[in-house]
């Protein structure tokens, strides 16, 4: 079922696999008013840990409030657990990357063993290019055999890489017939030099398509230096690695040698396994293109993350849309 479907029917009809239907009187007349608008479903993709980073599992749909623009929204889907997931590897093959690569190799394989049955990976290489080689499947050997294939050389089109796959993945979640959660797991240097698009023009389509992102910038075995000793370069590539992590709800982390990889992509592949999907349909009528600010909270203990915000799709004919 897609989420345009859902939206329709998230309010009568109880789903089923662990999926459940909020269905309170007051939130469906507000919700069945913007059907007409043609409003779809905003899927949120939330991370609940506690004070120690620590996940939070076991909650229900009645321990969350969503806030669009600082208003309540009526919740209309919920799921824990249960919602498969597409994982994205944009792997940086660069020459700077090079001697750290087997051990790359090897911890992204050991996070395609932890998906389930039902969930999907795919595997993208990061150069003077930017390809493919590996589209979105559910055969882990396959996978992996396409990460050992991967060899390192050349520069770093880091931002035209992140563009690519964040368009293979809204692509995929129109075309899809499930709901699925979408994630994307890059691991660079962080240090761009040869893409021919901006970091404004990433963060601008990751506000739009929803996709977790976790960033792990790898600065291989140099010493680290004192803030005011980095090179601007790399100043400016470790706040574009946070704030594009930070913005679509993933993490960033910044280990200082390769043999960090294993256990953070175990972190990653924990949190995977731990989130929840909550959907809404804003009570805000009409679509003006304009950037709308998501927070959630808790009616229990704990700490909820995701997205800032989505940009809502202008309405055919609105000038938003011209």
């Amino acid at each position: 079922m897609t989420w345009r479907n859902l939206t329709r029917l998230a309010l009568a009809v109880p789903l089923a696999l662990g999926y459940e239907a909020v269905s309170d009187p007051a939130a469906a007349r507000a919700q069945q008013a913007t059907f007409k608008s043609g409003v779809d479903m905003v899927p949120l993709t939330v991370t609940v840990t506690d004070v120690k980073g620590r996940h939070i599992t076991g909650l229900a749909g009645g321990d969350f409030t969503v806030l669009e623009d600082g208003v309540e929204q009526p919740l209309a889907f919920f799921a824990s657990g249960d919602v498969p997931v597409d994982v994205a590897l944009v792997i940086d093959t660069s020459s700077s990357i090079g001697p750290d690569l087997p051990l790359v190799q090897k911890a992204a394989c050991g996070l395609v063993r932890t998906l389930r049955a039902a969930d999907r990976a795919a595997v993208v290489e990061v150069k003077d290019t930017v390809r493919i080689p590996q589209p979105l499947t559910s055969n882990r050997g396959q996978i992996e055999t396409t990460i050992r294939a991967l060899r390192a050389s050349g520069n770093t089109a880091l931002y035209d890489g992140l563009y690519i796959m964040l368009r293979e993945f809204d692509r995929a979640r129109r075309e899809s017939p499930d709901i699925r959660r979408q994630a994307l797991v890059l691991l660079s240097d962080g240090l761009d030099n040869t893409s021919h698009l901006l970091f404004d023009d990433v963060m601008q389509l990751a506000r739009r398509v929803g996709v977790s992102i976790y960033v792990i910038a790898l600065r291989g075995q140099t010493v680290p230096l004192r803030r005011d000793e980095q090179h601007e370069s790399v100043l400016r590539a470790d706040y574009a690695m946070r704030t594009v992590a930070h913005e679509a709800g993933g993490r960033a982390f910044f280990p200082r040698t390769a043999q960090e990889l294993p256990a953070i992509y175990d972190a990653i592949a924990l949190e995977l396994a731990s989130q929840y999907e909550l959907g809404y349909v804003p009570v805000a009528a009409g679509a003006d293109g304009g950037f709308r600010r998501v927070a959630v909270r808790l009616a229990t203990h704990g700490l909820a993350r995701t997205r800032s915000g989505y940009y809502a799709a202008p309405t055919p004919g609105s000038r938003a849309s011209r």
